[in-house]
């Protein structure tokens, strides 16, 4: 990470003790991806890469009070993304204390989780997420990495290893659509680890708009260099035109990753359950999945990292192969 220092004497003078930072932080992978099942026209194989800048300022005033921004560049070349080279956009936010405020930008309460990703594998990150299979396509709302975002608010409340967030994503306030709420609960206690989850994204039956909602709990216990975890969710769409809801689809992961030196090994398996009649659900759908990952540290924040893994639809193999760094 490279850090830039701003300051200067008309600041000091308005300021009084306050200060202000910049940090620009870059990232990058690449390798190569492979799926079995690739969109019409895709080659199985391609060449996969990412580079990624973060840029963030902050400034915390006399009174204590820290505001902050940040930003996101990233181009990136796969299976679905052309390389294209766009800045995201923003979110500011204030600190005061225990509670933090952002707004633009951001994460739901979900998204912005630890443990909720800790099944993941490769350079993908992919595998395991006990809300990722949503029956019509919805789900909850994450930060946008390349876009837009859906303008949101994040308040996030840290006393000790307790933390709760609570969040509202207005979908880039359109009248004719419905917000998402979220909210979520994260607790370390020595070697065990805790978080909750709950999203409900309203349906807008003027625009036939999806509703969504969803629940996941996961519970992880580190011993020495490993670490071993069980996840599971619960999610839903309603139906935007007539409001009939579907069958819930349940998700029970159990993941678990360990250290041999300079080595890292991950694995998962994952158990998804079809939705009765009523739901939405392809003849093609797989109900359980599994994958195993691994790193080698490189030094540096560097990494050869890979993975392969089934995927949710018959016959789908996913895996890739690569090198990640940071600076």
């Amino acid at each position: 990470m490279k850090k830039i220092l701003i300051a200067s004497t008309a600041l000091t003078m308005l300021a009084g003790a306050a200060s202000a930072d910049v940090t620009v932080a870059g990232k990058g992978y690449f390798g190569l991806q492979y799926y079995s099942k690739p969109a019409a026209g895709m080659k199985k194989t391609v060449l996969y890469s990412r580079l990624q800048f973060e840029i963030k300022g902050s400034k915390t005033t006399d009174s204590g009070l820290t505001f902050h921004g940040k930003v996101r560049i990233r181009s990136q070349q796969d299976m679905s993304h052309a390389g294209a080279t766009p800045i995201n956009a923003g979110q500011v936010g204030v600190t005061a204390g225990p509670l933090d405020v952002t707004v633009g930008n951001v994460s739901d309460a979900i998204d912005a989780l630890t443990l909720y990703w800790n099944s993941e594998l490769g350079i993908c990150g992919c595998g395991g997420e006990t809300l990722n299979y949503i029956a019509r396509g919805n789900g909850f709302n994450g930060y946008s990495s390349q876009g837009g975002g859906n303008n949101g608010v994040l308040a996030t409340y840290t006393v000790g290893t307790l933390v709760v967030r609570a969040s509202y994503q207005s979908h880039n306030n359109l009248s004719a659509t419905k917000g998402e709420a979220a909210l979520s609960v994260a607790y370390k206690a020595g070697p065990l680890s805790f978080e909750l989850g709950y999203v409900d994204n309203k349906r807008s039956a003027s625009i036939a708009q999806l509703g969504y909602q969803g629940y996941t709990g996961v519970v992880e216990y580190a011993l020495g260099n490993s670490n071993i975890g069980l996840a599971y969710g619960s999610s839903k769409d309603t139906d935007g035109a007539t409001g009939v809801k579907d069958k819930s689809v349940n998700t029970v992961t159990l993941y678990g990753n360990t250290k041999f030196g300079a080595t890292t090994v991950q694995a998962f398996v994952s158990n998804t359950s079809v939705p009765a009649p009523g739901g939405v659900v392809t003849a093609n759908f797989r109900k359980v999945t599994y994958g195993l990952g691994g790193a080698y540290d490189l030094g540096s924040g560097a990494a050869m990292v890979g993975s392969v893994r089934t995927t949710n639809t018959k016959g789908g193999t996913y895996a890739d192969l690569g090198v990640t760094f940071s600076f």
